[in-house]
């Protein structure tokens, strides 16, 4: 993606779809890839010290041409407060308290920074669990793991991933009731629609042709179809300030 190429079709709903059962987080990504800002970084990504993506929140460049699931964007822990932060320990363990990452291979990725944490990412596409490693290492094979919670509400954001992680090590997959549809993502994929929109050129009547299926009359729309007028001006509004400031929003709440 380049220039004011969209992220995607705008005219074709389909293309959206697959956002409807992603975790929220998704959505950051979604907006940071079309954001003008992060695609002058991404192109000239080679000239920028090795720290300069933690300047959009990640931890690593992640290809602005590519969708949340096949993205795998991971995030820094200053930026989502899910982020466990674990150390192995040593000493004896029962099998059962042990963390095999071996036998999560198929939802893996990982970025190893300058002092050797480790910066996991499970992820099936839909919902993601991140896990920072200090002091040791996940790749030697099973490990006990401590994890380091503080804070009221610090620690309640961590225990819902923690509360992931065992589910996912335990069963090798995670259960619906622990990656709930995120129930305001058929609103927000309306967003990025609008977001893709104005990056086509698009103006506001063409917008509420297309995305209102019709509702809106041939002629005077702004008199006829009032409401649509301002619903479409306030889409334009929200998406406008999603491309200048793409992790402005509840995508980490």
């Amino acid at each position: 993606m380049s220039g004011g190429t969209p992220a995607l079709d705008w005219l074709l709903a389909e293309g959206y779809t697959i956002l409807r059962s992603c975790d929220r987080r998704a959505f950051a990504w979604e907006w940071l890839r079309r954001s003008p800002g992060y695609r002058r970084l991404w192109a000239a990504r080679e000239t920028l010290p090795p720290e300069a993506p933690e300047m959009t929140g990640l931890l690593a460049w992640a290809n602005p041409d590519l969708i949340w699931p096949d993205a795998r964007p991971i995030w820094n822990i200053g930026t989502d407060p899910k982020v466990l932060d674990g150390r192995p320990t040593v000493g004896e363990a029962q099998a059962a308290d042990l963390l095999d990452i071996r036998s999560l291979a198929p939802f893996v990725s990982v970025a190893v920074d300058a002092s050797h944490t480790e910066h996991w990412l499970l992820s099936n596409g839909h919902w993601a669990i991140r896990l920072d490693i200090h002091d040791g290492t996940l790749l030697g094979g099973p490990v006990m793991l401590e994890y380091r919670l503080s804070g009221r509400k610090s620690a309640k954001s961590k225990l819902e991933a923690l509360h992931q992680l065992l589910a996912l090590a335990e069963k090798g997959r995670l259960p619906s009731s622990l990656a709930p549809r995120e129930q305001r993502a058929d609103q927000w994929i309306l967003e990025l629609r609008v977001g893709d929109a104005l990056l086509a050129g698009a103006s506001q009547q063409e917008m509420a042709r297309v995305l209102f299926n019709g509702a809106v009359a041939p002629q005077r729309w702004r008199v006829k179809n009032a409401s649509y007028r301002l619903r479409v001006q306030r889409l334009v509004r929200i998406a406008r300030h999603r491309l200048s400031d793409p992790l402005d929003g509840p995508w980490f709440a």
